[in-house]
């Protein structure tokens, strides 16, 4: 290949590095015609000699381009694989290619079977992914493959991609390495040019390599112009125009030298969005044209047939033969396509080609793209059904249908990953109409994206008005859940935010305005986050009696709602089926929050282990669904265990990670953060530090009183106690408000510690009832006493407390805390053994979580299933844990983690 032999060399330095078992990508750049599809080419040879198998897939510029097509054809030789895969990532990728029931595969999920079957084609022989023209590829097959690209790590696995210069690269956030194309030298433009024709003149030599400029496709265009139209047409080729637009004049000047089928036969291909040759044929016979037409283009070279497929030579000539058409002749082509895919698999695709061909407005395609974007949202494919709802309301008139389509596009792109599509198209919605229905659609979408992305939302006073009146007019029950779940969103986001009183007294008259949630468990649950002295306790004693819930989100807002009043366990337990249900449903966008608040229950009740666990799967899910809220949320929490446990290293990291994705510094999210310092700082011994971050906690009565013990203890007797007993009357009078076990033995403590006669205290804090779902806590208590005790002497009764500490403090894995407790007890002349800690301390959280479920006896499609993994990466991770816990095999891991 001229002038591309440092390019080739390179790639095929990558081929001999993933042969070896580590995955590679590369993006190709360059402009239209620089040599990217060739120097793909020669890979694609120099792969198949190496043993490698190759899957190609190429986006293509079409106006009825919807559906997964790019992701179809790479794919489509390994659809035999797919039940090697769990049954959860088997039954996702079977409902996007419309081979098994519709089960409206997560997006999260559907990527994950999608490395899976990858890492399986892998596993068979080393693998080459050919992505042509990424720019042209639909929005979910890019994010798949972006989401492949950055996970199939040790797989024999090279994906190329190639990206046209000057195109909205999809890939450019991901930071891939890059290949970039530039044009030919002149010497190497030369020898090329000398190569396609060696006869011809001085005059017309120099004239192509000044008009190609380096560009190896107009070399060739323009010498097999000049060759065939004699040396004089040298001088009179075209004034300059933009390069590629030079291009694609050269190839339409070939097509328009074609007879009339032909051409009619290349723009049904043109128009098409796949390359498939049986729907060419089929749209070819409704305009009485067959295969036989397409002879004279393959002898151009234009088109290739190979097997079950039609492939243009280059782009610029599908761009050319579509744009030379007139739209009559454009409009027949997609008519013909729409009555060859009118079948009920190929519905969106019919209803597509049926809107391409259409102008101005049209009210029955309009519908047929309705329900072409319903049976999209069916199979999962969010991101097309936006694309279909958004056409469908460009047909309809103006007023209150188009509205709703919008409203509709604007969910789907929301749940597509598409936040910046999801805003415009909820605004656009609410300026189309007033309908309360449309209104509190995009009320939701805007909400949603704000709990989960932190990008701008509405007023919350606005967005519970437009609950209110969407409620007032509700005719069905889906139009009245509709309005009571923006409520609910708007809830969660006072309590969030810590909204202040006046706003979540307004959102409350909202709430009671609306005459269907009285007395159900919505209304207790919307009270307790918008109001929790007054309904908290409430709502903790109605949720103890609730049968479970049966969708994941609401079992999710249901643990929301247990915070208000510090019932951790009860929020645990929702938070916990909330997981559970997401897990088997698929939802990995619930199961991100879910797991990030799951692990904030487990931190505050002490469980370390459960919590790091959780928070850190919850992160790892949300960093994949760029929602950036969530992510800092768990990654907080993350920070807070390794502050328990003296991780000062991995607790920065994890705080850094937390500020990072979170600059704005959500309110919850902040206190955990100043927690997790707090606490470190309190270990150390840095006292000034620990107070100055603790009483920013304990400033707000809802976490702050988690807190409010820690700043007594960093406080001590003699600094600021008048102040601090100030505040703990406030405290004990917010906490009167309900029934909470881990506040009731706090505020002893707190108190204890700051009191000349503190013993009462500790006594009454140990004997709370329920204390025992809060272990650290109490080992907090014990240590304090114990060292309490030993100042006074009473070296029996110290020990008796420090021994309980220590051993609560080692089976967590507060290391720092246990050797606390441990110093304490030389202190009193024991001798204390040193203690190595769990078998399982050099585990990373994952390995753990992996290693747990396999403990239970689940499999490794099992496990792949409830933690969104390949099952190869499961297996993977197990080989790992193995070592590290001493054990041969996974019959001996429920030992080793115990």
């Amino acid at each position: 290949m001229i002038g591309r032999e440092r390019e080739l060399s390179m790639l095929l330095g990558l081929l001999d590095h993933v042969a070896g078992g580590t995955a590679a990508t590369v993006v190709v750049r360059g402009e239209a015609g620089i040599g990217k599809s060739t120097l793909v080419g020669d890979l694609e040879k120099a792969a198949a000699a190496a043993g490698f198998a190759t899957l190609v897939t190429a986006g293509v510029q079409s106006e009825a381009s919807i559906g997964m097509a790019s992701l179809h054809q790479l794919l489509h030789g390994a659809v035999d694989r797919i039940d090697r895969l769990p049954p959860q990532q088997a039954d996702a990728l079977r409902s996007a290619f419309g081979l098994g029931p519709d089960v409206a595969p997560d997006r999260h999920l559907l990527s994950v079977a999608v490395l899976g079957l990858l890492e399986e084609l892998a596993a068979e022989r080393p693998l080459l992914l050919v992505l042509e023209d990424v720019h042209w590829m639909d929005p979910r097959t890019v994010g798949i493959i972006g989401f492949v690209a950055q996970h199939l790590d040790e797989a024999p696995a090279l994906i190329v991609a190639t990206v046209r210069d000057g195109a909205a690269d999809p890939l450019a956030a991901l930071n891939l390495p890059g290949l970039a194309l530039g044009r030919l030298s002149d010497t190497d433009a030369a020898r090329l040019l000398t190569s396609l024709n060696p006869a011809l003149g001085r005059p017309a030599r120099d004239r192509i390599l000044a008009e190609a400029e380096g560009n190896p496709l107009a070399l060739v265009e323009m010498t097999r112009g000049v060759t065939d139209g004699g040396l004089a047409e040298a001088i009179t080729l075209p004034a300059r125009l933009p390069l590629t637009s030079r291009l694609e004049q050269a190839f339409a000047a070939s097509v328009e030298r074609l007879p009339r089928p032909t051409q009619d036969l290349l723009l049904i291909a043109a128009a098409n969005s796949e390359p498939w040759i049986r729907e060419i044929e089929a749209a070819a016979n409704r305009l009485d044209l067959s295969l036989a037409d397409l002879a004279p283009a393959e002898q151009a070279g234009l088109v290739r047939t190979t097997g079950r497929e039609l492939r243009f030579r280059h782009p610029l000539v599908l761009s050319a033969v579509y744009n030379a058409a007139g739209r009559p002749r454009r409009a027949q082509a997609h008519l013909a396509l729409a009555e060859a895919l009118s079948g009920e698999a190929d519905q969106p695709r019919a209803a597509w080609h049926r809107a391409s061909a259409a102008s101005g407005t049209d009210d029955e395609i309009a519908a047929d793209l309705d329900r072409a974007a319903a049976t999209l949202m069916a199979r999962g494919n969010s991101g097309s059904a936006m694309r279909t709802w958004k056409r469908a309301a460009e047909l309809t008139p103006a007023g209150a249908t188009r509205a709703h389509r919008l409203a509709r596009a604007a969910d789907a792109a929301r749940q597509a990953g598409l936040d910046a599509a999801a805003l415009q198209l909820a605004a656009e919605a609410t300026v189309a109409s007033d309908d309360p229905a449309v209104l509190v659609r995009a009320g939701l979408v805007e909400s949603n994206l704000g709990l989960t992305t932190g990008g701008i939302s509405r007023d919350p006073l606005d967005l519970g008005s437009i609950a209110r009146r969407a409620g007032a007019t509700a005719t069905s029950p889906e139009e009245q859940l509709t309005a009571l779940t923006l409520l609910i969103a708007t809830a969660i986001r006072c309590a969030a935010t810590s909204a202040a009183p006046a706003v979540r007294g307004r959102v409350e008259q909202d709430l009671r305005a609306l005459p269907y949630a009285a007395g159900t468990v919505w209304d207790t649950v919307i009270g307790a986050l918008l109001n929790p002295s007054r309904h908290g306790q409430s709502a903790a004693e109605l949720l103890r009696a609730v049968p479970d819930p049966v969708t994941p989100m609401s079992a999710h807002c249901m643990a929301l709602a247990c915070h208000m009043p510090h019932d951790w366990a009860l929020a645990v337990r929702f938070q916990s089926i909330s997981a559970d249900l997401s897990r088997r449903t698929g939802a990995a966008g619930t199961l991100a929050a879910s797991l990030a608040n799951l692990g904030q229950a487990h931190a505050t009740q002490g469980h370390l282990d459960d919590a790091l666990a959780t928070a850190d799967e919850g992160r790892r899910l949300a960093a994949d669904l760029h929602q950036p809220l969530t992510e800092s949320m768990a990654s907080a929490i993350v920070a807070h265990v390794h502050a328990w446990r003296g991780d000062t290293a991995a607790m920065t990291a994890a705080l850094e990670s937390s500020r990072a994705v979170d600059p704005n510094g959500r309110v919850d999210i902040g206190l955990w953060q100043q927690w997790s310092a707090g606490l470190a700082h309190l270990v150390a011994g840095r006292l000034w530090e620990a107070r100055a971050q603790l009483a920013g906690v304990c400033d707000l009565p809802g976490l702050g009183l988690v807190a409010i013990a820690d700043l007594a203890e960093a406080s001590g007797r003699d600094v600021g106690t008048g102040a601090l007993a100030e505040r703990l009357d406030v405290a004990e009078e917010h906490a009167r408000s309900f029934d909470s076990p881990l506040i009731r033995m706090l505020l002893p403590r707190a108190r204890a510690l700051i009191s000349a006669e503190p013993e009462e205290l500790f006594e009454a804090s140990l004997a709370v009832v329920g204390a025992h779902d809060y272990p650290l806590q109490v080992a907090r208590t014990e240590l304090v006493y114990g060292e309490w005790l030993r100042r006074r002497r009473r070296i029996a009764e110290a020990r008796t407390r420090l021994t309980a500490a220590a051993a609560a403090f080692r089976r967590a894995g507060a290391r720092p805390w246990a050797e606390r407790a441990e110093a304490e007890l030389r202190s009193t002349g024991l001798e204390v053994s040193p203690d190595a800690g769990p078998r399982h301390k050099d585990l990373t959280a994952q390995e753990l979580q992996i290693a747990r479920l396999a403990a239970q006896g689940l499999s490794n499609k099992e496990i792949a299933d409830q933690l969104f993994l390949s099952h190869r990466t499961v297996g993977t991770h197990l080989y790992r844990v193995y070592p590290k816990l001493g054990v041969a095999g996974r019959a001996a891991l429920r030992d080793a983690l115990t």
